[in-house]
């Protein structure tokens, strides 16, 4: 493991765990996503060019859901075992008995502007497109207000294509102030996204 100031990252699913440490607002499990799991993302972008889910469930029974809702290929189990094993990791991590489960195909930015969650962590993956950009703490002015402004000399960091993130969000406890600030890139009808969300539920 990593870790510069407030980031954890490393290519162990165990640097999620590093979340828990008091001075750390993100961790990244950086990863490759297979062949098979990318060639799933754009059978669905390209078949349902505007598919998104939405839901709470056990984990146990996320499969089942997914089995449901996305289109059939040849290369689904393999996408659909990917996201049970990222769920499970999520729900031990934060022993959760239910998950909010969001998955979009995303032709425009959802946030297009710096910001921060009012969650306690949320999990972030894009699985094809664009990935989610964020700024380290110390390129952050925090506004008496509760607003941020990000620095002249700010440079946003992106995830990569596939990696597992947890954003420490504003109702983590301790961590008022410090929630991490970050935004969704640009997307198009030519340029789309796929991207997982699981919240705390």
């Amino acid at each position: 493991m990593s870790a510069a100031h407030s980031i954890a990252s490393d290519m162990h699913p165990s640097a999620l765990a590093d979340i828990y440490q008091p001075e750390v607002t993100i961790a990244i499990w950086q990863r490759q996503l297979s062949d098979s799991i990318n060639r799933y993302a754009e059978h669905l972008m390209a078949v349902s060019p505007h598919w998104q889910t939405r839901f709470i469930q056990q984990p146990g029974n996320v499969a089942k859901q997914l089995e449901t809702e996305l289109p059939l290929s040849s290369h689904r189990q393999v996408f659909i075992d990917d996201l049970v094993q990222v769920v499970d990791m999520f729900s031990c991590l934060f022993e959760l008995d239910h998950v909010g489960f969001r998955m979009a195909v995303l032709s425009k930015a959802m946030c297009p502007r710096f910001h921060v969650d009012r969650v306690p962590c949320r999990l972030i993956c894009t699985y094809a497109g664009a990935s989610t950009e964020w700024l380290p703490p110390e390129h952050v002015e925090r506004l008496d207000n509760g607003g941020i402004n990000p620095r002249p000399e700010a440079a946003a960091k992106t995830l990569g294509l596939g990696d597992v993130a947890l954003l420490k969000g504003e109702a983590w406890e301790g961590n008022e102030g410090r929630g991490l600030v970050h935004r969704s890139p640009a997307a198009s009808d030519s340029a789309p996204r796929l991207v997982l969300t699981l919240d705390f539920a």
